[in-house]
């Protein structure tokens, strides 16, 4: 009890020392009570004036674990006002949404770290050139409690950054933080950092090269090379670069970018020390977002009235596709399924993920339904929506199948057809045409030679050669022509072979002009029996090659046909594997891009 009175008297005490020196006046209109002021304002039950206007009020400082300790009397404390020292903002108590809210935002300040090792400077830094929107830091941060944030950099160099937003989520994220001023020496900078008002020491320091005035120099697009492998989703990496050859003809820096497309960019920049021609290296950044192919814009800041824009593209992996064969499993590699033909498909040189492959491309999932497959089995398979097919020796099919596959490349399927049977032909190409006036009929025997159209295709001059003019050769069996188609094809071949004096009229090869889809009149058109793929000894059959030693990548047979027409026995090249694989090329294309899978 003693306790109890010595505290009320002092309390007393105070309230009555307050009350006097800070002049409080109790007003008879409303209660209003004034500091510092003998008329207070009249809606207000407590008006303080600062004297001498150098002094502000303090309301209790707590931190947010003392605020969160705090009993609420939930309908009795609405309106309950302290001051946040943990997130540097002043709280109040709302009945309604029952929590502690914040005037600086619903949300009050955010709690983060910077990872420092994944921050950096964006853009190039040149004296006397005024900050853009390019020159940026890349803030890397990990947000613990979601909120308003404010970062800055400063340098001693007449440059500095600041940014401020909302973190809306928790979790790892980059923030750019944008750059304003103009830099004034040419010299190395450290950037001072500072979130949310505590300064961040990182260890080694951002750092920021300011380089001299822009030299003159013009770029070689037509000669770069764009380096490494890119996926969807994956982000770019030091391996992910653009070699740019240029030629200097007066010293000083350089700053050579592109634009963002598809989630990447480019970008280099330094000081010329020697003129004459030399390579820039620009450094990729992002993640790609899409498979597509991608036509960067390279902008220099050349000096001097050359050409400071041309352009590059970079192609992204294509993701796996689902392949169903049809044809016989044997040695030879009739359908693909099997021999130096599937070894051609499956070989990374050809279609791969490393930097080297000729075509960016995951690899195949290879499924086959072998060679005479009943209607109901083929009709399944195809509603399965393979990304392509191929058909090889010696499926044939009848009228019912021939309306599936039709079926299957009017949703967009894919599908490479190899047959040398008329009645299998006729079949197909009636239902893919919906002409019931076509015919087919045999041609030319073993080692028949067929020359090439000259027409600009990518099956004749796709990534793995250029055959315009050049020649496919028959396997051993009878090549079948196809007669009666008017339009909507792209002829590859005609029924004459070059080494044959027998007048032969129709086509033995095509394209069709707006489905996806290739037919030759040759089931063997991809014969070998050699496993390592080399050229097979025969001038009159087996005419595929793709030698093991060299990846398996498509070469021609060197030594083919059988003699006629002024030809001498093998005198003649033919070009059946380096054809494939364009079709393979093609056919993932149009399967990622157009087919029916295609989202």
């Amino acid at each position: 009890m003693k306790t109890k009175s010595t505290t009320f008297k002092i309390g007393f005490l105070l309230i009555a020392l307050f009350l006097n020196f800070g002049k409080f006046y109790s007003q008879t209109n409303n209660g209003g009570v004034g500091i510092n002021t003998s008329s207070p304002n009249s809606n207000s039950v407590l008006d303080v004036v600062s004297g001498n206007n150098n002094k502000g009020i303090l309301i209790p400082r707590l931190t947010e674990t003392q605020r969160n300790a705090i009993a609420i009397n939930k309908p009795k404390d609405d309106g309950l006002t302290i001051y946040n020292t943990t997130e540097d903002c002043f709280n109040y108590w709302s009945f309604i949404d029952d929590e502690w809210k914040s005037v600086c935002g619903q949300l009050g300040k955010s709690v983060f770290t910077v990872d420092c090792s994944a921050s950096k400077a964006m853009g190039a830094y040149v004296k006397g050139k005024e900050l853009t929107n390019s020159n940026y830091l890349s803030i890397s941060v990990n947000v613990t409690k979601v909120g308003n944030y404010t970062i800055s950099g400063t340098t001693t160099n007449g440059y500095n950054f600041y940014g401020t937003g909302v973190f809306l989520n928790t979790g790892t994220q980059t923030v750019q933080v944008l750059g304003q001023g103009t830099p004034q020496n040419i010299q190395t900078d450290t950037v001072d950092l500072t979130a949310n008002g505590i300064d961040v020491t990182c260890t080694p320091p951002i750092s920021i090269t300011v380089l001299s005035p822009s030299g003159v120099y013009t770029m070689s697009c037509g000669s770069a090379t764009v380096n490494g492998v890119y996926k969807v989703g994956t982000a770019l990496t030091a391996s992910n670069t653009i070699t740019l050859p240029v030629n200097v003809s007066a010293l000083g820096s350089y700053t050579v970018t592109t634009n963002t497309v598809d989630g990447i960019s480019f970008s280099a920049s330094g000081t010329f020390t020697a003129t004459g021609n030399q390579n820039i290296t620009l450094s990729g950044t992002g993640t790609p977002t899409s498979t597509s192919v991608k036509t960067l814009t390279i902008t220099s800041d050349s000096q001097g009235g050359v050409s400071t824009t041309c352009s590059v593209n970079v192609i992204v992996v294509i993701p796996k596709k689902t392949v169903l064969h049809i044809g016989y499993e044997t040695a030879y590699g009739y359908s693909a399924y099997t021999g130096p033909s599937r070894s051609l498909m499956d070989s990374p040189t050809n279609f791969g993920t490393t930097a080297s492959s000729i075509v960016k491309y995951e690899g195949f999932n290879h499924i086959s339904l072998g060679n005479s497959p009943s209607s109901a089995a083929l009709q399944t398979a195809l509603n399965n929506k393979p990304d392509i097919v191929i058909i090889g020796y010696n499926y044939t099919p009848n009228t019912t199948d021939a309306g599936y596959i039709a079926s299957y490349l009017n949703k967009k399927g894919v599908v490479i057809a190899l047959t040398d049977d008329t009645g299998s032909a006729q079949n197909l190409l009636r239902g893919i045409y919906s002409d019931p006036t076509i015919s087919a009929s045999y041609g030319g025997g073993a080692g028949s030679v067929y020359a090439l159209s000259n027409n600009d295709d990518p099956i004749l001059n796709g990534p793995f050669g250029d055959v315009r003019g050049k020649n496919w050769g028959e396997d051993a069996s009878t090549t079948v022509n196809v007669a009666g188609l008017t339009s909507g094809f792209v002829p590859y071949s005609y029924a004459q072979p070059i080494n044959s004096a027998t007048a032969r009229t129709g086509i033995s090869g095509l394209r069709n002009s707006s489905l996806n889809f290739i037919w030759f009149g040759d089931g063997g058109f991809l014969s070998n029996e050699n496993a390592n793929g080399s050229q097979y000894p025969s001038i009159t059959i087996e005419p595929f090659v793709a030698p093991g030693s060299g990846g398996y990548f498509p070469v021609q047979k060197s030594t083919y046909g059988s003699a006629g027409n002024g030809y001498a026995a093998g005198s003649m090249q033919v070009q059946n594997s380096i054809l494939f694989a364009n079709m393979i090329a093609w056919a993932i294309k149009q399967a990622e891009f157009s087919g029916i899978n295609t989202q």
